[in-house]
C-alpha cells in the first residue's frame, strides 16, 4: 500500500503518516486518492462480500491523524488532513456502500458507520459510539438521539446496555432494552471491563422482560419501516422531541426523558432505578392519548398523568386517531416469512375522522424504485356506537401476508365496520 501511495502522507517526509492507534501505531488510508478508493472497493468485494459477508460496518474511522498537516491527495489537489477529516470518514463508507451496490446491483444495500460529517446519513446507519453502562448514560442517549435526528441523522441508535465500563445490573439492562426498542438501530454491542458482553439472556431474572421488549420491537417492524420510508421520501425524522407537536407549550421545551417515535407514539422510558410508576406530560393533540396496555384514553391534554411501569413494560402512549401497523413474531431465521399484519386503531373522538397510511415492499431488492411497493391508506370515522374504517390500497407489490387484521383498543366494545378496496389477495378482517 505504501508503494502504491495509498496512505495519507507525512507533510515533511512524504512517507506514510504514523499515528497512535489503540495500543500500537498505524497509517491511515487516503480516500481522497482515486487509486485508494479502487483498492478499498476491491478488498471489500474480495475479502468480505465474495466470502459471504452481507454488510459493511465501518468502525474506527474518525481519522484521528495526530499531525494536522499530514497531506491528503485531495483528488489531485493536495490538502492537509486537518481541513478535510470528516470527508475522509464519509468517503470511506461511500466506497464500502458502492462496493456492495456493484457486487449486488439488484439488491438493496445497507451499511453501518461510526463516524462521518453532514451528509453521511445518505450512506449508512450510525450510532452514538462507545457509551458506558449507567443510568446517566441511558438518559443522555435519549437526548443525544434527539439531537442527531434534529441534525438529519434519522437512522440511529445506541449500544444496548452500554458498551464500556461495568456490566449493567438486571434492572438497568431491562430498562435499557425497553428504551432501545424505540430507536431505529437496535444492536447489542459491548466490551466490559470484566470481560462480559451484553446478551439478551445475561440476567435470567429479567429474561422475560427482555424477551417481551424484543417481541414488541419485532412486531413494530412495519411501523418502523413506514417511518424510515417517510424519512427517505420526505425527510421526516423518525424520532421527535415532544415540542414538535406544540411549540407554543413552554412545558414541552423543558428537559425530559419523553420523546416521540413518529407522530403517533409517545415513549416514556423509565430512567430511574426502582421506579414502577412514570409521570408523563401530555402534549395537546386532538382527541388526546391512549394507554395501549389498558385502552384508557386521556382526553385532557397539557396535563401530567401517572402510568404504571412494571419492570416488564415500556410506558407508551398512542395519539388518538392513529393506526399502528404491526407484524408477527416469526422464527428467528433469515428466511422467516413476513406473513402477519395487523392494523391497531386508536379512534378519534366521536364525530371526528382520522387518516393515515402504512408502507410495504419486499425489503430486499431495488424493485421498489420501479414502483413495486404497496401503500395501505386508511380513514377511520368514530361515533359513540361504531368505528367505520375505509381501506384503499395503492401500488403493485403483493405482500407475503394475505390478511390484514384490524382491531380496536383494549376494552373498546364499539362495532368495527370495514369498507375495503384491497387486492383480491388481501382479506381485511376485524378481530
Amino acid at each position: 500500500m505504501a508503494d502504491k501511495g495509498l496512505f495519507i502522507r507525512d507533510g515533511r517526509t512524504g512517507e506514510p503518516e504514523i499515528s497512535a492507534f489503540w495500543d500500537e501505531s498505524g497509517s491511515h488510508v487516503d480516500f481522497t486518492n482515486p487509486a485508494t478508493i479502487r483498492w478499498w472497493k476491491d478488498q471489500v468485494t474480495e475479502q468480505l462480500l465474495a466470502y459471504g459477508v452481507d454488510v459493511a460496518w465501518n468502525d474506527n474511522n474518525e481519522f484521528e491523524v495526530w499531525d494536522e498537516n499530514a497531506i491528503c491527495d485531495g483528488f489531485g489537489d493536495p490538502i492537509p488532513v486537518g481541513l478535510i477529516r470528516p470527508i475522509q470518514s464519509m468517503l470511506m463508507i461511500r466506497s464500502s456502500l458502492e462496493a456492495q451496490q456493484e457486487y449486488w446491483p439488484d439488491r438493496r444495500a445497507f451499511s453501518v458507520v461510526r463516524s462521518g460529517g453532514p451528509g453521511v446519513q445518505r450512506y449508512a446507519q450510525t450510532w452514538s459510539g462507545d457509551n458506558s453502562s449507567s443510568w446517566k448514560t441511558l438518559k443522555g442517549n435519549i437526548r443525544q438521539g434527539l439531537s442527531m435526528t434534529l441534525s438529519g441523522m434519522y437512522n440511529t441508535g445506541h449500544d444496548v446496555g452500554g458498551f464500556a465500563g461495568a456490566k449493567p445490573d438486571p434492572e438497568l439492562f431491562a430498562r435499557w432494552v425497553q428504551n432501545a426498542l424505540a430507536n431505529p438501530r437496535f444492536t447489542f454491542n459491548s466490551w466490559h471491563d470484566d470481560g462480559t458482553v451484553n446478551e439478551p439472556w445475561m440476567h435470567p431474572e429479567v429474561a422475560d422482560a427482555v424477551r417481551a421488549a424484543i417481541k414488541l420491537r419485532t412486531r413494530l417492524a412495519p411501523y418502523f419501516y413506514t417511518l424510515l420510508r417517510a424519512a427517505t421520501e420526505k425527510l421526516e425524522p423518525v424520532l421527535h422531541p415532544t415540542f414538535s407537536l406544540d411549540e407554543s407549550d413552554a412545558r414541552l421545551w423543558e428537559d425530559t426523558d419523553d420523546f416521540l417515535l413518529g407522530d403517533d407514539l409517545l415513549i416514556a422510558s423509565v430512567t430511574e432505578p426502582g421506579a414502577r410508576k412514570r409521570t408523563v406530560y401530555l402534549p395537546a393533540v386532538p382527541g388526546g392519548w391512549y394507554d395501549p396496555y389498558t385502552g384508557r384514553r386521556f382526553s385532557t391534554t397539557r396535563t401530567s398523568v401517572e402510568l404504571d411501569a412494571p419492570l416488564d413494560r415500556l410506558p407508551i402512549l398512542v395519539r388518538a386517531g392513529a393506526g399502528i401497523p404491526l407484524g408477527g413474531v416469526p422464527d428467528q431465521r433469515a428466511d422467516a416469512p413476513d406473513d402477519q399484519r395487523r392494523l391497531l386503531l386508536f379512534p378519534p373522538e366521536p364525530g371526528e375522522r382520522a387518516s393515515g397510511m402504512f408502507y410495504d415492499d419486499d425489503g430486499k431488492t431495488n424493485a421498489y424504485l420501479d414502483g413495486d411497493w404497496l401503500k395501505v391508506h386508511w380513514t377511520q370515522t368514530a361515533s359513540d356506537d361504531a368505528v367505520d374504517l375505509d381501506i384503499r390500497c395503492e401500488g403493485s407489490f403483493l405482500p407475503q401476508w394475505k390478511q390484514l387484521q384490524v382491531s380496536l383498543p383494549v376494552g373498546d366494545r364499539r362495532e368495527l365496520r370495514i369498507h375495503a378496496a384491497a387486492p383480491s389477495s388481501i382479506a381485511v378482517v376485524a378481530v
